[in-house]
C-alpha cells in the first residue's frame, strides 16, 4: 500500500471517528480498552420519539422530499408527474422548475474565483 493511500485511510478513519463520537460523550479510560462511550443525550421525550416513528410510519418522507419504500431501494427521491390537459403536458407535482444555471460566469463571478481560488 503506498503512502499516499495510507495517509488519506488515516484521514477518512479520523473524520468518521469525530462523526461517531458527535452525540455521544467518551471518556478516555486508558490501556487496551481506550474510549467508553456513553449514551447521547436528546431533548426529546420518549413519548415524543414514538410520536415521530408512528407520524413516519404514515408518512414515510424524508425532509429533502426522498420516500422510504423499504428493502433493497431505500429511500426514492420524488419525481415530477405530468398529465396531458388539452393536448398539452402539464405539471401536476409541487416540486420546483428552477432555470439551470448560466455556464459562462460573468466578469464579477470571475473575479471573485480568482481571488478565491489565485493560479
Amino acid at each position: 500500500m503506498s503512502v499516499r493511500k495510507s495517509i488519506f485511510i488515516l484521514a477518512l478513519a479520523a473524520a468518521g471517528l469525530t462523526a461517531a463520537h458527535a452525540q455521544g460523550t467518551s471518556t478516555w479510560v486508558g490501556g487496551e480498552v481506550g474510549f467508553v462511550d456513553g449514551p447521547a443525550q436528546s431533548t426529546l421525550s420518549r413519548e415524543q420519539v414514538r410520536q415521530e416513528v408512528l407520524a413516519f410510519r404514515v408518512n414515510p418522507v424524508a425532509a429533502d422530499g426522498a420516500r422510504h419504500v423499504g428493502g433493497e431501494a431505500g429511500y426514492v427521491p420524488e419525481q415530477h408527474a405530468y398529465t396531458r390537459v388539452d393536448g398539452q403536458w402539464v405539471c401536476i407535482d409541487n416540486i420546483a422548475h428552477n432555470a439551470k444555471p448560466d455556464a459562462t460566469k460573468s466578469e464579477a463571478e470571475q473575479r471573485q474565483f480568482l481571488r478565491l481560488y489565485p493560479a
